[in-house]
């Protein structure tokens, strides 16, 4: 619940300009989201996609299973993270412009805008 000041600041704002800031944070909010699941398994696809065929482990998941031990062994669960904030960053800027630009789309291709 907002109170007297807080509504007042936000009334404040033009409402595209409201539009803009609940699609830019509603971008950034699903970015770190996704993020967050599935930089893991990004991680791990990466691992196996450098070190290519050369692994003693005959079935992929075995494969993967040994790609986490080693990166888990080596930095820890902070390990399967790195490179979280550049991908939050991108996901984040693009998941705003693609938004911007549907939300735009949307708008212009009304049959009752005039332009």
């Amino acid at each position: 619940q907002m109170n007297a000041v807080q509504n007042t600041t936000f009334d404040s704002i033009p409402a595209l300009g409201r539009q803009g800031i609940i699609q830019v944070s509603s971008a950034f909010s699903a970015a770190l989201a996704a993020s967050i699941l599935t930089q893991p398994l990004d991680t791990i696809k990466t691992r196996l996609q450098v070190k290519g065929g050369a692994s003693k482990v005959s079935s992929k998941s075995a494969m993967v299973v040994s790609v986490f031990k080693e990166l888990t062994a080596s930095s820890g669960l902070s390990g399967m993270y790195q490179g979280l904030l550049p991908r939050v960053t991108h996901m984040g800027v693009w998941g705003s412009i693609l938004s911007a630009a549907f939300e735009y789309l949307k708008v212009v291709s009304r049959k009752d805008y005039n332009a």
